[in-house]
């Protein structure tokens, strides 16, 4: 296993890998033992071998040194030497780290659902044609952004993050279907636990959006996100449950890389 920092040819040519994407501010990530544990898991069901943690950091370290300002961190995994002829044959895969300017906006956003489930949601993979697509479309329709269905009608997640709901007891509600386990919802979820605030993971049909209170999008980058709209749905943003849901975030600390 090895890691470099540019892109390389491969990357472009052969659809095949996964990654993670976190905030790093002043060398250190919160949940970051979450992010290796993603990246090894991935590696297992997608190469079929694990990654060496130490070589996983050192390219993240290389990456941001010298940053003055926060960064956010793509950590991507794949194998040059993936012959899609031969899918089978064991390769050997090696990281690829590249840096961003992190998202200052967070305004409220207003989404509408779509029939759509990304293959082999668990995994974070490089394949994001089609989720690009169906922002794409929402947004050309006059949306923000897109949250799929899965095709038992129920809610499942955005394009690019988890979504869970505030119900009318004040239950944080996580839909059941088939998703990206969001490495900000399980920092969130761990938090509440440990204030003893009550959260339910559930099947979320489409029929019971008008029945919540508030409705939010999660991922690594912006935390916790208000939504306003699902389709012709509003919700009223909920500023008491946004500091909540943030302080239940950071209540884990930032790890140094």
């Amino acid at each position: 296993m090895s890691a470099q920092t540019d892109i390389p040819a491969s990357l472009a040519l052969v659809n095949y890998g996964h990654f993670t994407t976190m905030h790093v501010a002043a060398g250190r990530v919160r949940g970051l033992a979450r992010h290796l544990e993603r990246l090894n898991r991935d590696a297992w069901v997608v190469f079929g071998q694990g990654l060496d943690e130490g070589v996983v950091r050192a390219a993240i370290r290389a990456a941001i040194s010298g940053a003055e300002g926060p960064l956010a961190v793509r950590v991507t995994v794949h194998a040059p030497g993936f012959d899609p002829r031969r899918p089978e044959a064991d390769v050997e895969p090696e990281v690829v780290v590249t840096t961003s300017a992190p998202p200052t906006q967070a305004s409220a956003l207003k989404v509408r659902t779509a029939g759509y489930q990304r293959d082999l949601p668990q995994v974070k993979h490089v394949g994001t044609f089609g989720l690009f697509y169906q922002r794409r479309l929402a947004r050309r329709a006059g949306f923000d952004d897109v949250l799929f269905v899965a095709p038992d009608g129920q809610v499942s997640e955005g394009s690019t993050w988890n979504v869970c709901f505030l119900d009318r007891d004040g239950a944080l509600v996580i839909p059941s279907a088939p998703v990206l386990p969001g490495i900000a919802l399980g920092l969130i979820q761990s938090g509440l636990a440990r204030t003893g605030a009550k959260v339910v993971t559930r099947p979320v049909p489409t029929a019971e959006l008008p029945e919540f209170a508030a409705a939010f999008a999660t991922n690594a980058l912006v935390p916790v996100r208000v939504i306003s709209h699902i389709d012709d749905v509003e919700y009223k943003v909920d500023d008491p449950a946004v500091e909540r849901l943030v302080r239940a975030h950071d209540l884990t600390s930032a790890e140094r890389v």
